[in-house]
C-alpha cells in the first residue's frame, strides 16, 4: 500500500475516533439534561444538511453536529449545542451552547443557533456570552426568534465527563 493510502485510512480512522467521541459527550449531556427536565427535541438525530450528490462533495461528511432540548416547563425554549467541525469563520473546532426564546416553538429549526452565531448580529467570541433580543439577518427568519443567547468553548478543551459536566452542562442550563 502507498504512504497516500495508508495516510487516508488513518485519516477516516481519526474521524471515526473523533465522531465516536462526540457521540459519547452527546450521550453523558442526554443523560444530565434528562435527569433536569430536559428531553431531547429531535430523537438521535445529531445532523442534517448532508449530501449524497455527487455533485456536493464538500457536504458528505457534517460541518457539525447537534443536539437539541425541549423541557416541557418551558413551553417556547429550546436550548442545545452545536459542535462545529469546520467554518470558514473557524480556526479550531468550537462548541456553541445555545438557548432560544422562539415566539412559536412550531418555527424552530435544526440550526438556529448554528445560524445565530455565524450568521446573526453582533460580534461572538469564544468563552464570551452572546445575547440578543429578537434576533435578524440573513437566514435568522424575522419574527421567530425573541431571544437568544450563546455561548461558546473551543471543542478540544472538553476531555473528559468532569468537562462535560462542568463546562458544557451547567453552562447550557444557566442560559
Amino acid at each position: 500500500m502507498s504512504t497516500k493510502g495508508e495516510n487516508i485510512i488513518k485519516a477516516f480512522r481519526f474521524i471515526q475516533k473523533f465522531y465516536s467521541e462526540i457521540a459519547q459527550l452527546f450521550l453523558k449531556l442526554d443523560d444530565l439534561m434528562e435527569r433536569e427536565g430536559w428531553d431531547s427535541a429531535r430523537g438521535n438525530t445529531t445532523t442534517s444538511d448532508v449530501s449524497k450528490d455527487i455533485q456536493k462533495p464538500a457536504k458528505w461528511l457534517p460541518d457539525g453536529s447537534f443536539r437539541l432540548y425541549e423541557n416541557k416547563s418551558f413551553a417556547n425554549v429550546r436550548k442545545g449545542i452545536i459542535a462545529c467541525y469546520i467554518h470558514e469563520k473557524l480556526k479550531e473546532p468550537i462548541l456553541i451552547l445555545g438557548a432560544i426564546t422562539y415566539h412559536k416553538m412550531d418555527e424552530a429549526q435544526d440550526w438556529d443557533i448554528w445560524n445565530l452565531w455565524f450568521y446573526g448580529p453582533g460580534e461572538k467570541n469564544v468563552g464570551l456570552l452572546f445575547s440578543e433580543d429578537e434576533p435578524k439577518r440573513n437566514f435568522i427568519r424575522e419574527g421567530i426568534i425573541k431571544k437568544a443567547n450563546l455561548f461558546a468553548i473551543n471543542l478540544v478543551d472538553i476531555t473528559n465527563e468532569e468537562d462535560i459536566k462542568n463546562k458544557v452542562f451547567k453552562k447550557l442550563l444557566s442560559l
